[in-house]
């Protein structure tokens, strides 16, 4: 997938545990996940403990109903493809579960969109340069710079 648009990074999940969600039959969550969570969601499930090194958190307490905690945002990258035909930048950002991040970074100048994912799924309207929103943006802005910052140390 070569863009950070919601058709691209939201991919659903099915889960089918006999004996184990038999009373969750149906039930959906609307939780950030990630694919490095399926790992110690199964580990939990099957009652085995997960390793304390192991990336990714369990999503059994979220589907028996539990308080347990939720991820807030996530980091997203995707490295772009240059070329004549396919001019395809490179870009980062970050997902929360009411709005999305995203810098195109090897353009000049770079790019930078924000939406509100919540009244605006289909990612229609750019809100990066929009007044009403310029504290979100800040701190979107810096949060995508934290995580960029803990991850090239």
């Amino acid at each position: 997938k070569w863009l950070l648009y919601e058709e691209s990074i939201r991919v659903p999940i099915i889960i089918h545990a006999p004996g184990v969600l038999d009373t969750l039959r149906g039930k959906k969550l609307d939780n950030l996940a990630l694919n490095i969570d399926v790992a110690p969601t199964i580990l939990d499930m099957a009652g085995i403990p997960i390793p304390p090194d192991m990336d990714g958190v369990s999503l059994y307490p979220h589907l028996r109903g539990q308080q347990a905690p939720a991820r807030a945002d996530f980091f997203m990258e995707h490295v772009g493809v240059i070329d004549v035909e396919t001019p395809i930048p490179d870009s980062r950002g970050v997902r929360t579960d009411e709005w999305k991040y995203i810098r195109y970074v090897n353009v000049e100048p770079e790019v930078e969109e924000m939406y509100h994912i919540k009244v605006d799924p289909w990612e229609s309207h750019n809100l990066v340069d929009d007044a009403k929103y310029m504290e979100i943006k800040k701190q979107l802005r810096e949060r995508y710079d934290s995580y960029l910052h803990t991850l090239q140390n």
